[in-house]
């Protein structure tokens, strides 16, 4: 019984209900381009299934497709100028096509006159780029392996099996294809005259067999079976026998394919605890990840109704702004711009947020301050010049926001002073000229001072700057490093993060005894925290694997995570 469980667990990867369904799936389905630098896969990283490229070595992830259908099961064209791929918002499966740049998408399959519904699935391009083969149930039968010219033309069905059958993939010299097939109860793979004719079986093993691909040099097959109790990677030879099983782990594996040069393969698997893409050499050796599902939540900030949180995240491979509502729920997206996009506040009276950008420049120790409506409209720039303008913090009275300033890098080294710059951008004055930095501002509640933390003795230390005299007074010291400092909104505290307990935890300080109080214990907190309008909570982030967005009560008590970035299962994206 176990067996037959594990076997339907098998059919259903490899012929998928047609249908949007909650799965564990996220970058999966990998294809290469034909000159193997990158590859194109699907990902539901976003809540549903899009189509994505990413070089080889994982390096530079952009997604193509955006819509609110699924779109699965990408095959790159042998000339290298489009993505083949099926898509489900047509209210059922069809092939579309998209340049790899994501330009260029129209729909390849459409329904003929007096034909009802049906899907086609699973595209794979010929060598020559001039036939498709693809699943489909169009006559009625189950679904079978069907091929077409490249422009939707002249389709027609080359199996008929009693069970289903799909997944076909070519030989390298065009005249057979390999596919799965469903015969009683089990899974196996079999060959077939790209003319048509009758299929033959390659594989008959008591375990499930699936998405069997030939090498370029058509000396093997590489496929999955479950043969030896886990799905493993096997090779064998082109007519299946001397089957070796190449993967080992216990990790499932799934949907391969083999680089042009027929060096390495990529397929997928959830030895991560989710799916991912993996390359390997040929030979199983060399396994490397290159997709990276988890995502950082970082510098949150309450609202000054206490209603929201704004914080930036990763969620979409490049830092933007986002706001959620104070319990989690509600998460969206504001900005949608190149570069990290960070440290976000909201502005007295919440009708704006104040941030920081590099989106204008080429460099990333270009930064500017920017100022955007609290829906993400009417994005400002309010510096433009050379160097690091950050973490803005606005005035109590919101007429000034503070921010620091590093001049263009010296040797890879930031040296910071703390600026004001008016709330319209059009006045600005310097607060610090000093041979050591001061960074991460905090207005106490009447705008007189500012909570900093500066390196004078060469160890980051908290001090309070009177905004107007210039002098800086120690507060709370200690032997570790103090930083992100904040004011509570009644004024009687400041929270920070320090080193002092040994780890990076947050701690408050009471101003008027000075009595320092440990608020986290072995959390790794990152970033500025904010105290909620009642003083009571405090939000902050911490490495939890990555970065995550934390509530927490003042005294220590009813720690909340708030975001979940490190299960890989990410919300509907927000635009």
């Amino acid at each position: 019984m176990a067996r037959v469980a594990t076997l339907l667990a098998l059919v259903i990867v490899a012929f998928p209900v047609h249908a949007q369904s909650p799965s564990p799936f996220l970058n999966i389905n990998p294809s290469w381009s034909p000159d193997g630098r990158r590859l194109a896969f699907q990902s539901e990283r976003d809540g549903r299934a899009e189509i994505w490229v990413v070089d080889a070595d994982g390096q530079n992830e952009r997604r193509l497709t955006r819509n609110e259908s699924d779109d699965t099961h990408p095959s790159w064209s042998p000339d290298g100028g489009w993505i083949l791929f099926d898509s489900s918002r047509d209210g059922t499966w069809n092939l579309y096509l998209i340049r790899p740049d994501g330009t260029g998408e129209r729909r390849l399959t459409h329904r003929g006159a007096g034909v009802g519904p049906m899907f086609a699935r699973h595209p794979s391009w010929s060598p020559d780029g001039k036939r498709i083969t693809f699943d489909s149930d169009r006559d009625g039968a189950p679904e079978q392996v069907w091929v077409m010219d490249a422009d939707g033309r002249n389709a027609r069905r080359l199996t008929s099996l009693d069970g289903r059958a799909g997944h076909a993939t070519w030989t390298p010299d065009g005249t057979r294809l390999l596919f799965s097939g469903v015969v009683g109860d089990n899974q196996d793979i079999f060959i077939i005259d790209a003319a048509g004719g009758t299929p033959r079986h390659l594989t008959e093993s008591e375990g499930g067999d699936g998405a069997a691909r030939m090498s370029p040099d058509g000396r093997s097959i590489a496929f999955y079976s479950e043969r030896s109790g886990s799905t493993q990677i096997y090779l064998a030879k082109p007519d299946g026998s001397s089957p070796r099983a190449i993967t080992s782990d216990p990790a499932t594996k799934y949907e391969l394919a083999w680089s042009p040069d027929g060096s390495s393969i990529a397929y997928y698997s959830d030895a991560p605890g989710r799916f991912e893409l993996f390359v390997m050499s040929a030979d199983g050796s060399n396994a490397r990840q290159v997709t990276h599902s988890a995502y950082h939540n970082a510098w949150p900030q309450w609202s000054n109704d206490g209603s929201s949180i704004v914080f930036a995240s990763t969620r979409d491979h490049d830092w933007e702004i986002y706001v959620m509502a104070a319990d989690g729920t509600g998460q969206r997206r504001l900005t949608h711009s190149p570069g990290r996009d960070a440290h976000p506040m909201f502005m007295p009276g919440d009708a704006k947020i104040a941030f920081q950008s590099p989106r204008d420049y080429d460099a990333v120790d270009e930064v500017d301050l920017y100022t955007m409506d609290t829906d993400g409209r009417t994005q400002r720039r309010l510096l433009a010049t050379p160097g690091f303008d950050g973490v803005p913090v606005p005035s109590p009275d919101g007429k000034w926001i503070a921010y620091q300033r590093s001049a263009p890098l010296v040797d890879g080294k930031y040296h910071w002073d703390l600026y004001l710059v008016a709330a319209d951008g059009r006045e600005e004055r310097r607060l610090t000229s000093a041979a050591w930095s001061s960074q991460v501002p905090s207005w106490s509640p009447d705008g007189s001072r500012l909570a900093i933390h500066a390196d004078p003795a060469g160890r980051d230390q908290l001090h309070l700057l009177d905004v107007a005299s210039g002098a800086m007074t120690p507060l709370a010291p200690s032997e570790g490093s103090d930083t992100s400092p904040a004011y509570s909104r009644d004024g009687k505290f400041v929270a920070f993060v320090s080193t002092r307990g040994g780890a990076r935890d947050l701690y408050r300080v009471e101003l008027s005894t000075g009595i320092v109080h440990r608020v986290t214990t072995g959390l790794d907190v990152w970033s500025q925290p904010s105290f909620s309008p009642d003083g009571k909570k405090l939000a902050f982030s911490a490495m939890s694997g990555v970065h995550e967005v934390y509530v927490v009560d003042a005294d220590g008590s009813g720690l909340k995570r708030l975001t979940r970035g490190s299960e890989g299962a990410r919300g509907p994206s927000p635009d």
